[in-house]
């Protein structure tokens, strides 16, 4: 039991390492030799764990969409409905993106290393949900003239855009308030005063 808890730890602390050389570097820029000299161990445990830079990389993508089922499963059980729970679920994930060098290494190789195929675009996934939530709102309300799937698109389209302007920028800090500012301008399209 004792091994097994040491090994997750290496394998951890390894992620954590990569993480913050690909969030620095990217994946062309990032060396592997830094990532071990980051973690502390040696370059064997390194490779016990993975093979190349490339089986890290491939590693922090599958948890970045592994994190997103569960950050939407909270809000829906929160009880919150329609734009509420949209809002919500974006700004959620705006603290994920803004506090975790995981999810942003994984962002960055998913732009460069592992672009999504067109069949398989995790936008669309979220252009799905959000759109889902924004027809919650049109029902309940009796909207007519709205369209949530372009709202969604918008909606989608803004957070993610405002990420990666914050995160070029160095100001992941504001990036709460660039979320709420996108909200704050689809209120309207929603008759949401």
């Amino acid at each position: 039991m004792v091994r097994q808890e040491r090994a997750e730890r290496t394998r951890a602390a390894i992620l954590d390492a990569a993480a913050a050389e690909f969030d620095e570097h990217g994946y062309e820029g990032a060396r592997l030799e830094r990532i071990v000299e980051r973690t502390g161990a040696t370059k064997g445990a390194v490779y016990f764990h993975f093979r190349s830079k490339l089986d890290i990389a491939r590693a922090l993508v599958a948890e970045k969409y592994a994190n997103w089922p569960v950050i939407i499963q909270h809000v829906t059980d929160s009880g919150l409905r329609g734009a509420a729970a949209a809002e919500e679920l974006t700004q959620r994930v705006g603290v994920v993106l803004a506090q975790d060098v995981r999810v942003r290494a994984a962002m960055k190789l998913t732009q460069t290393a592992f672009p999504p195929s067109a069949t398989d675009n995790p936008y669309d996934r979220w252009v799905q949900v959000i759109g889902g939530l924004l027809t919650q709102e049109v029902e309940d309300r009796r909207l007519t003239g709205v369209d949530p799937g372009a709202l969604a698109t918008v909606a989608v389209h803004g957070v993610f855009g405002a990420y990666m302007i914050a995160d070029e920028l160095g100001r992941l800090e504001g990036l709460s308030s660039d979320i709420a500012r996108i909200w704050r301008a689809l209120r309207p399209a929603l008759q949401l005063g």
